[in-house]
């Protein structure tokens, strides 16, 4: 996904589903662990997934830089961050998965 194809920021929606296929994080959450976009919905946009661990709970992490693709899907490491993510967006498919 090259700079110019990236989503724009999310337009705010009451029922969740937001324009440019964003979803609002309070209405619908990814799988765990499953890579996508995530924003604050006020200019912050970067890579990461839902992580759960039994001393913080439920949590946001952030790509440190490492990404591949895996089973035919672009996956991402993670780390562990306290981040305010109010949107998230699927990622496509890798081209020749």
């Amino acid at each position: 996904m090259t700079e110019q194809n990236l989503p724009t920021e999310p337009a705010i929606s009451s029922n969740g589903m937001l324009g440019e296929g964003w979803l609002d994080a309070n209405v619908h959450l990814p799988d765990e662990l499953e890579t996508v976009l995530i924003s604050n919905g006020k200019g912050w946009t970067s890579i990461g997934c839902r992580v759960y661990d039994r001393e913080c709970g439920w949590h946001w992490a952030e790509s440190n830089g490492v990404i591949y693709e895996e089973k035919g899907k672009i996956v991402a490491e993670c780390e562990s961050d306290d981040l305010d993510v109010k949107y998230w967006h699927k990622l496509p498919k890798p081209p020749f998965a």
